[in-house]
């Protein structure tokens, strides 16, 4: 009995250091273990008799079951940033070509390296629907007709014909990549309402002497110039209102409107009070787009 005893402890201190050693292993892995140790002892003892004695038999089985669980990590591929689509497009300018039809857009060709080419947009009015009037490359070397390089880094584009009107052909820029990523349209411009020349060598003075006032100015050289505009007020610095309307073509003008020489045009106001300091004139040009140019300085009837 006393052997059996020992056999079991002997077993059962193996067991544990099996147990101890799977535990050991399984805390230096970078895996979680988990461990299950079965031991089952069986021990058997003959009968005795008066007649025999038998030394009594142990037999002790042990069994260990060791599980093992492992963790993995899994580690996400690495991602791409999407392609940025270009920045807008700097210092677009819209004006008259060559004066027949030609209007002239220019912008800065833009600093990304993968630029392709620029589409540019058009609508006849402020404010309305564009249209894609044309691609146009972004390479100087490639710049076709009716594109060109205008030098300094700028590219312009020829549009024509147009009617020219102030005010309206409105375009837009876009640039584009080689990836066919747009990016934000220009703020629209339109041709831009430029007025007049004002007129020049603008007199005021007395006429026949029989309540005539004598009024002389420069006809404006520039082209497009429709008609003069001519103002009046009894007393300086009074508000003005529109007296008449005289045409710029020569051979257009009407009494009391008449030609002086090549340049000059004449005109009688009649009849008025011929006292100093009054009977006060503005002389102003307007265009074929109806837009009006600024007044002359105003001018009196005076020296009388």
């Amino acid at each position: 009995m006393e052997s059996s005893v020992r056999l079991i402890a002997v077993l059962t201190i193996g067991v544990m250091l099996l147990v101890s050693s799977c535990a050991s292993e399984a805390t230096d892995a970078s895996t979680t273990v988990l461990t299950t140790a079965t031991i089952v002892t069986t021990t058997s003892i003959a009968p005795t008799t008066t007649q025999e004695t038998t030394p009594p038999t142990s037999s002790t089985t042990s069994t260990a079951v060791v599980t093992t669980t492992s963790s993995t990590t899994t580690t996400p591929p690495p991602t791409t940033a999407p392609d940025p689509a270009p920045g807008i497009v700097t210092n677009l300018t819209v004006g008259i070509g060559g004066g027949s039809g030609e209007v002239m857009a220019e912008w800065d060709r833009g600093p990304e390296p993968d630029l392709d080419h620029y589409n540019l947009w058009y609508s006849l009015a402020p404010g309305g629907a564009k249209t894609l009037l044309g691609a146009v490359n972004h390479d100087p070397s490639a710049i076709g007709a009716p594109a060109y390089d205008a030098g300094s880094g700028r590219t312009a584009y020829v549009d024509f014909p147009r009617a020219q009107v102030e005010g309206t052909e409105c375009y837009q820029v876009s640039a584009v990549d080689a990836g066919s990523n747009e990016g934000s349209r220009t703020a629209e411009l339109c041709l831009p309402v430029v007025p007049p020349a004002a007129v020049s060598g603008f007199i005021v003075d007395i006429g026949g002497g029989s309540g005539e006032v004598f009024l002389k100015w420069t006809r404006v050289s520039e082209p497009g110039i429709d008609h003069y505009n001519v103002w009046y007020s009894e007393l300086p610095g009074a508000t003005k209102t529109l007296f008449d309307a005289v045409a710029h073509d020569p051979g257009s003008l009407e009494p009391p409107a008449y030609g002086i020489g090549a340049t000059e045009i004449g005109y009688i106001d009649f009849p008025r009070n011929l006292v100093n300091d009054r009977q006060c004139y503005q002389i102003s040009t307007v265009d074929t787009d109806d837009v009006e140019g600024a007044r002359t300085t105003e001018q009196c009837l005076s020296g009388l």
